[in-house]
């Protein structure tokens, strides 16, 4: 019998072979320890929410299907994006409504109702105004709403790993024209993270901005056996590649 998730990953099946769309989102390749999160989300009777920086949108109208949403608020800075999310993805969706937003998440987002749930799979880590982007989901959220964060970890194996060996943890780059620093398996691409923090750091962050930690897990995806065992090894949100952190707000 075919799963939920199953039935809502067949409606996309095709794009999620698209290495251009799935390719600029790590979480999508790591989807399936995403999964126990949506399925807490799902009970919840979320019917409006948020994305903040959803790309192409194609892990917006996953979680969407899953949980059962009925209206989205897409929110990027990239119009191209946006609009191959809106000729080739959303048609395929069970949302109802859908609200394209060509907008710069660091600037309040204006919209007449508040959500149930505001999320962001990978985009915190390319801006640097987290304090605005926090007040700002504080404000649109409704009291008891949650607040879904994927992002790159500074404390992970593999970071600790390279500042012992003294190089520059690559999810921390310090120029916009060129990698510096980092270890020589990462090659030379620069993709735009000027803002990382620890495990220990975000959550303290959450819950200074009024939030409770709901769920904290580890994120990273398969790749070759050695690194798949480190990471099985290492499998706690302070130490994971990535983390998924999914918050409350209580205030």
């Amino acid at each position: 019998m075919m799963s939920l998730l199953d039935s809502v990953v067949k409606r996309y099946e095709d794009l999620l072979k698209d290495e251009s769309i799935v390719g600029s989102s790590y979480t999508l390749h790591a989807m399936d320890m995403l999964i126990p999160v949506l399925e807490y989300l799902r009970g919840k009777g979320i019917k409006v929410f948020m994305d903040l920086g959803c790309g192409y949108g194609l892990l917006t109208f996953i979680v969407a299907d899953f949980i059962g949403v009925e209206k989205v608020y897409v929110v990027d800075i990239d119009v191209d994006k946006l609009s191959l999310l809106n000729n080739k993805i959303r048609s395929r969706s069970s949302v109802k409504e859908v609200i394209l937003l060509n907008h710069d998440f660091c600037k309040p987002v204006d919209i007449n109702e508040k959500v149930q749930l505001v999320t962001s799979f990978g985009s915190l880590e390319h801006v640097t105004c987290w304090d605005d982007v926090l007040e700002d989901v504080n404000n649109v959220l409704v009291n008891g709403g949650y607040f879904l964060v994927s992002m790159p970890n500074l404390g992970s194996w593999v970071n600790r790993l390279a500042l012992l060996l003294g190089y520059q943890p690559r999810d921390l780059e310090i120029s916009t024209k060129k990698l510096y620093g980092v270890a020589p398996p990462y090659g030379h691409e620069v993709i735009g993270h000027v803002k990382v923090a620890t495990f220990k750091a975000f959550k303290e962050y959450l819950m200074d901005n009024g939030f409770e930690i709901v769920i904290a897990k580890p994120l990273y995806n398969k790749q070759s056996l050695l690194i798949n065992l480190i990471d099985k090894i290492f499998s706690t949100p302070a130490l994971s590649r990535r983390f998924i952190v999914l918050a409350r707000k209580i205030r």
